[in-house]
């Protein structure tokens, strides 16, 4: 399956990082909340971390005054070192119960990944991560993707769903991480990743220490950071996410 023209020509924007010295600390963009440092890389990419308005006149979000959010910068561009992250959502609530997550290789526009999966129709954060089931490939190092979120509000009419869209870069992780790493505590990993510029690794490992109830500290951090921290006390909804249909590239 090919990523339509419109999206294609949309996300073959030609950026590319470069890693200098082999490191990621230091790069420009650094953002200071409550003693995490995220460095962000100077890139930005076509997409939009907020849903518009659809083109729909009924609207399937219970206020439809709400917004679907992808946490995520608002340049709509994040780093991993791993080849299976996980992508953070606010869902409003909502009266429809299907959500959509599909991803794209921005050289190719092949498809990569697409799921479906149910939700309860309730407010709070929905977490999606790639599959790692023998099935689905791992995002390659030095490839980007390009992805979008949708809430289904009518399977037979696509200009009244709700959409996100961003792309994701998978980098090496530098040596001076993965030294720093194997000497870490799970409380450690939120700032070193943010601190390296690999936004969706630092927010899956606040994601985690916020669930262990450990502490919510750094997720507050992260989502301030960008601007997002509106949403950092709202509930975990993805122990309620269930596949509904699963699809993956060998």
């Amino acid at each position: 399956m090919k990523l339509p023209h419109d999206l294609k020509s949309a996300v073959l924007f030609g950026s590319a990082l470069a890693l200098a010295g082999g490191t990621l600390g230091g790069i420009p963009g650094a953002a200071i909340a409550q003693g995490l440092q995220l460095n962000l890389p100077p890139l930005s990419a076509p997409g939009n971390r907020e849903s518009g308005s659809t083109r729909s006149p009924v609207s399937c979000l219970t206020d439809p005054n709400e917004a679907v959010y992808a946490l995520m910068p608002d340049t709509n561009y994040g780093l991993t070192a791993t080849g299976y992250p996980s992508f953070y959502f606010y869902l409003p609530e909502t009266q429809v119960q299907l959500v959509r997550f599909v991803v794209y290789e921005e050289a190719t526009g092949n498809l990569f990944y697409e799921g479906q999966f149910n939700i309860k129709g309730d407010a709070g954060i929905v977490n999606l991560q790639l599959p790692e089931n023998g099935i689905q490939r791992p995002l390659t190092v030095g490839e980007s993707y390009y992805w979008y979120f949708s809430v289904i509000c009518d399977p037979n009419n696509a200009d009244a769903d709700y959409v996100v869209s961003g792309t994701i870069q998978r980098v090496e992780a530098p040596a001076d991480l993965s030294d720093a790493l194997s000497a870490a505590v799970p409380a450690d990993l939120p700032n070193l990743y943010a601190q390296a510029g690999l936004w969706h690794d630092a927010l899956m490992a606040s994601a985690q220490l916020r669930a262990s109830g450990e502490t919510a500290a750094p997720w507050q951090s992260l989502l301030a950071a960008v601007n997002l921290d509106r949403f950092a006390s709202q509930p975990m909804l993805s122990d309620g996410l269930e596949p509904d249909m699963v699809g993956a590239t060998p």
